[in-house]
């Protein structure tokens, strides 16, 4: 690996916070030590969700609350995607390396809280909490690469640490399943403190502070308005569901009003603020526009289908006496997989097609795998394989093109802006679609878990006189309210799937504001090709 950049006093005078304004960089000739204690923490925060996900309908059945699953998954990304432009703006603060180990920290105590976790209200809260510290590791980590290393290094890290992703969604499934299968599902929040412990211990003693040359000015009220919405929209939508708070309750009203008072005041003050936390003013620009929009949706459909496929096949469609860990797993692997092989197919076909293409395809194919999936069952099975090993028919069969089709469209969205916006707005513009796209997912999950208990509560059958007592043998009437009850929750998925649909089919009539397609040739200084 190559050595990294000299460092230099900071009143160097190196553009954009470089490696030349770094201050003790680096200790010793450790390079590699650098970039594995990055690698840690962001493959901890990677794995987290997928281990969690798989191990949910243990844990779940284990606290003994089959109600507010999604909001395990939902307070995590929320908080997650709160966190990614406050802790990157501070790294441009503060020290780099300290605001790194300070996200590692938070990380740590939330997943030592959840795992401790009594109750699914102590589990959702501290998830919040692991979630908030996830959300520092990339954009801090990608910012100590580009102020360590010399650019011809930069390339080949970003893309290593980019692949962590990648990891995550195969092996994710795989250790959950194994945890829960051979421990107590509590292991699958402990797990993470040995690896974050050694990651910050070889930081400590790789890396120095890293303190930015170029000082700017923190967003406080930037950071409190996003926060303070996005905290009371959730809060909102945890009473509804979880609570059963009806919409016409006044404590709901209020909060929604205050949802609505802080996001327009976020919005303004976001574009009139010289330093703005999320630079809404590049949706000016009709890429950006479109970009951003088309991540924010596919994030909202596809990558909040994850939650919502563990749910279903772990507490319905799973058959007695299987591992509901393993089948989890498995079930996954047919939605994720295929994202991971349309991504790389998709960034082969971007220097053949425009950008609309590229994106308009993908989501008509996502959409071609959402109307399979309203068509589930009680019955249906989660697979069938034609000679063992192909696929054919069940539940994970529609997953392959959706998984397959919104793969198709991620490479799209950050090299879209980074190759037609102006190069000082590069960074601003990626990390706007970055931020969409993570509020998308966080937002869908939290959304979509409302709507389908609203309609399972409209669908479910009124249960019969005197009960049905736990543990005693049903009766005719019991048997027919479980059953009615089974295909309630089914048909309440399917017309979660419906509106899934719906959204895939915005997808491509937003994804048809996008223009332009890969430049060929040496980048320009207007459209810088290689931008990380």
């Amino acid at each position: 690996m190559s050595e990294p950049a000299s460092a230099a006093p900071p009143s160097s005078s190196a553009p954009n916070g470089g490696s030349a304004g770094a201050v003790a960089a680096v200790k010793a000739r450790a390079p590699t030590l650098i970039v594995l204690g990055i690698l840690a923490a962001l493959l901890m925060g990677a794995l987290d969700n997928f281990v969690v996900l798989t191990a949910l309908p243990k844990i779940v059945g284990d606290l003994g609350q089959p109600t507010g699953v999604t909001f395990v998954v939902s307070a995590y990304l929320i908080s997650s995607t709160v966190a990614i432009p406050i802790f990157g703006k501070l790294s441009d603060l503060f020290s780099r390396r300290n605001v790194f180990l300070l996200g590692l920290a938070i990380f740590i105590g939330g997943s030592l809280l959840s795992g401790l976790s009594q109750n699914l209200n102590e589990l959702i809260a501290f998830r919040a909490i692991q979630g908030f510290g996830s959300g520092d590791f990339f954009p801090v980590g990608i910012s100590i690469v580009a102020v360590v290393f010399p650019p011809e290094t930069r390339a080949r890290l970003i893309g290593l640490l980019s692949g962590v992703f990648g990891i995550a969604t195969v092996g994710g499934p795989l250790l959950g399943a194994y945890i829960v299968d051979n421990a107590t599902w509590r292991w699958v929040f402990y797990v993470n403190i040995p690896v974050g412990l050694l990651g910050a211990a070889l930081l400590l003693l790789t890396l120095g502070p890293l303190y930015p040359t170029e000082k700017r000015t923190f967003d406080i009220p930037g950071a409190a308005l996003l926060a303070g919405w996005v905290g009371a929209l959730m809060y909102a939508l945890i009473q509804v569901s979880e609570a059963g708070w009806a919409w016409t309750d006044s404590r709901i009203i209020g909060l929604l009003f205050a949802t609505v008072v802080l996001f327009v005041g976020f919005v303004i003050w976001e574009l009139r603020t010289a330093e703005p936390l999320v630079p809404l003013r590049l949706f000016a620009r009709r890429v950006v526009a479109g970009s951003g929009g088309t991540a924010f949706l596919i994030g909202f459909s596809v990558f909040a289908l994850t939650t919502f496929i563990s749910v279903l096949v772990g507490f319905v469609l799973i058959k007695p006496g299987a591992s509901s860990a393993d089948v989890v797993r498995d079930v996954l692997y047919a939605l994720v997989v295929p994202i991971v092989f349309g991504a790389a197919l998709g960034g082969q076909f971007l220097t053949r097609v425009s950008y609309r293409t590229l994106t308009a395809v993908g989501a008509l194919i996502s959409a071609g795998g959402f109307v399979f999936l309203t068509t589930v069952t009680a019955t249906t099975p989660v697979w069938v394989f034609w000679h063992g090993f192909l696929p054919v028919g069940g539940i994970i069969l529609p997953l392959i093109p959706i998984g397959f089709g919104a793969g198709m469209t991620l490479p799209v969205f950050i090299l879209a802006v980074q190759n037609e916006v102006p190069t000082a707005d590069v960074g601003a513009a990626s990390g706007l679609v970055q931020f969409l796209q993570s509020l998308g997912a966080s937002m869908g999950v939290s959304l979509l878990a409302v709507f389908q208990q609203s309609r399972f509560n409209a669908l479910a059958p009124a249960a019969p006189a005197g009960g049905c007592p736990p543990g005693a043998v049903p009766s005719p009437a019991c048997q027919a309210y479980f059953m009615a009850t089974l295909n309630a929750t089914v048909h309440s998925y399917d017309q979660l799937f419906t509106l899934g649909l719906g959204l895939l089919l915005l997808t491509f009539l937003v994804s048809l504001l996008l223009v332009g397609r890969m430049p060929r040739g040496k980048p320009t200084e207007s459209a810088p090709a290689a931008a990380p």
